[in-house]
């Protein structure tokens, strides 16, 4: 059994084959002297044989036993965090897969250490989810409806303005005029707004015995039409990267309504422009971390290709 506490989507300058996907150590952030200071002091954990822990594309997982110590990127502003932590906290009252940060001695949910957020969560053992396996399709769709009740109840005071959004340079390749007045067009038929996970997807995930025991990764939290995240969701929780095909993604959609989520269902459309929309929010992503002096190599070219095919394919 795989055992980590960490998510992400694919790192640039790592392969991820089928059957060791979550296998492979993406960021190299030292333990250091100093972060295992900051931990003793607020968190009152002497770190003795740490174990690195893998996944994850911006943050470095170090396990102590039942605790993780997780060290994030510099970028991540405290504002966000601090909201997406408090989120966290709040909903998993209401949904228990939740995982949760835990709290330092002084309330804070994280320290910055040479310049990065240090943050503790409790450790949960158990596999990557599943894309792939019908029934773990179902469950995420069903936790994916009962998290979005949840969120929608949830008040954490005034907003961060925090959004998705591509990289900070245009590319050329998933520029399309037509899908940014249809996303335009979209926002103002969807003026209601909740909290949203932002990154629901199999390897924000841990599985054992084949149930859903946990969902990581509250980073990438934001205001928005949960309509949004139900069609990102069903992309990929629906197999859409491997096959190109939006029937397993409506399917999901099906199954989150009847659940009871707060997304009223997506058509075939606008579940196509809202992925294409994610689509070029991930491209974006990815270029500006190999811009920044993150490794590329031939298979982030492979990565990338059925992204592009699939921003192209599924134009209306």
């Amino acid at each position: 059994m795989i055992s980590f506490l960490a998510g992400g989507t694919r790192v640039p300058g790592t392969a991820e084959p089928p059957d060791t996907v979550g296998l492979v150590a993406f960021v190299d952030t030292p333990l250091t002297a100093e972060v295992r200071e900051a931990v003793r002091r607020h968190w009152g954990i002497e770190i003795d044989r740490p174990e690195r822990l893998h996944g994850g594309q911006e943050s470095a997982s170090y396990r102590l036993g039942d605790q993780v110590v997780r060290i994030g990127p510099k970028w991540r502003a405290d504002v966000e965090l601090a909201w997406s932590f408090a989120l966290a906290t709040r909903v998993a009252a209401f949904v228990p897969e939740v995982v949760a940060p835990c709290p330092a001695g002084d309330g804070r949910c994280a320290v910055r250490v040479g310049g990065r957020p240090v943050s503790v969560w409790p450790y949960v053992a158990g596999g990557r989810g599943d894309d792939r396996d019908n029934d773990q399709r179902w469950q995420a769709a069903d936790l994916l409806a009962r998290l979005h009740r949840a969120l929608a109840q949830m008040h954490t005071g005034p907003w961060p303005d925090v959004r998705p959004g591509p990289g900070p340079e245009p590319e050329p390749e998933v520029g399309d005029p037509e899908l940014d007045r249809w996303l335009a067009a979209f926002d103002a038929r969807h003026p209601a707004q909740q909290p949203l996970h932002g990154d629901f997807h199999a390897g924000n995930t841990l599985v054992r015995r084949g149930r859903i025991v946990a969902l990581l990764d509250w980073d990438d939290v934001f205001l928005g039409p949960p309509e949004r995240e139900l069609a990102w969701a069903a992309w990929e929780w629906g197999d859409g990267p491997s096959t190109l095909d939006v029937g397993p993604a409506m399917a999901f959609v099906i199954r989150y309504a009847t659940a009871g989520g707060t997304a009223t269902p997506v058509g075939e459309e606008e579940l196509a422009q809202l992925v294409r929309e994610r689509l070029r929010m991930e491209v974006g992503y990815n270029r500006a971390a190999w811009r920044d002096g993150a490794p590329r190599d031939a298979d982030d070219l492979e990565y990338e290709a059925p992204q592009l095919e699939a921003f192209q394919s599924l134009r209306p």
